[in-house]
């Protein structure tokens, strides 16, 4: 900032945050509001002037997070309403103005055609993402390209839909509230076989699928006998989900035993499986079973 106003020859430079406050011991309101126009008018006494304004420090965003039947939601709020919007009209009447000098100054100048401008800069320092948007709207502040085509892009995100590789189902960004997914985390374990042989969930339901489908097939030539039946009906069962027991099943609703977001549209099917297949918890448990049953 000091170098840009050297360079446009500012004469006053007023750095305007919280310790400049709590150097001057303005804690309530009307303190504040006292030294913001006192600095203001001062600055507005120089031809060339700059007030900086750190808005993090002087107005404070508060985060709030509650649950609702939506599932989990974060608010925003300022806290320094009234010193933001006093601050943001300041702002907006910041401005560069250019006149002809007069002939007694033109006399003294080598250019009958130099300029006198009058330059009244306002700057704000903000990094917190929701004070910043809020900002820029409140005073129709101009973005860049890049910025525009970011907040288009947020948009269309905004109206994608999503598959979510934990429970299969497709929603959009802005409904991926904690609770909306069910799923299992964990692996698949044979449980009627000695090794407790492992599988991926999908490999799972893909086995039972197929295990049906023949079954289905061998029962148009050759009726399968009661016994038979049975046997069939046992195998179905065979199949648990490491992280909570529950039998595996290939019709109805896929559920889950765990409740919370849905993945981020990034994470691919085999990512996921990966992290359930390879579950270091869910390994040691798989082993436990193992040990209790030599």
């Amino acid at each position: 900032m000091t170098v840009y106003g050297k360079s446009r020859n500012v004469q006053l430079l007023q750095l305007i945050d919280l310790n400049l406050l709590s150097a001057e011991s303005a804690y309530d309101e009307k303190e504040k509001f006292e030294i913001l126009k006192e600095r203001l008018d001062e600055c507005g006494a120089y031809r060339r002037s700059m007030i900086v304004y750190d808005l993090d420090s002087l107005i404070g965003v508060n985060k709030s997070e509650g649950n609702s039947s939506m599932g989990r939601s974060t608010n925003f709020s300022l806290i320094n309403q009234n010193v933001y919007t006093y601050v943001k009209d300041k702002f907006q009447t910041a401005h560069i103005q250019s006149s002809s000098v007069s002939l007694n100054d033109a006399e003294n100048s080598s250019n009958n055609n130099d300029v006198v401008s009058t330059e009244k800069w306002a700057v704000m320092v903000i990094r917190d993402p929701f004070l910043l948007r809020q900002f820029c709207d409140d005073v129709q502040f101009t973005r860049t390209q890049s910025e525009i085509e970011e907040e288009d892009a947020e948009m269309r995100r905004a109206d994608e839909r999503i598959k979510c590789v934990q429970c299969g189902d497709f929603y959009i960004e802005q409904d991926n509230k904690m609770g909306v997914c069910m799923h299992h985390d964990g692996f698949v374990f044979d449980n009627h076989s000695l090794a407790l042989t492992q599988w991926g969930q999908r490999a799972a339901v893909e086995q039972l699928l197929k295990e049906e489908a023949d079954a289905i097939q061998k029962s148009l030539t050759n009726p399968m006998s009661q016994e038979q039946k049975e046997r069939s009906e046992h195998e179905k069962v065979r199949f648990r989900y490491i992280c909570c027991n529950q039998t595996v099943q290939t019709a109805g609703s896929m559920g889950g035993c765990k409740k919370g977001k849905h993945s981020p549209g990034s994470v691919t099917l085999d990512e996921w499986e990966h992290t359930c297949d390879n579950n270091k918890e869910y390994q040691d448990k798989r082993l436990s079973l193992l040990q209790s049953r030599i």
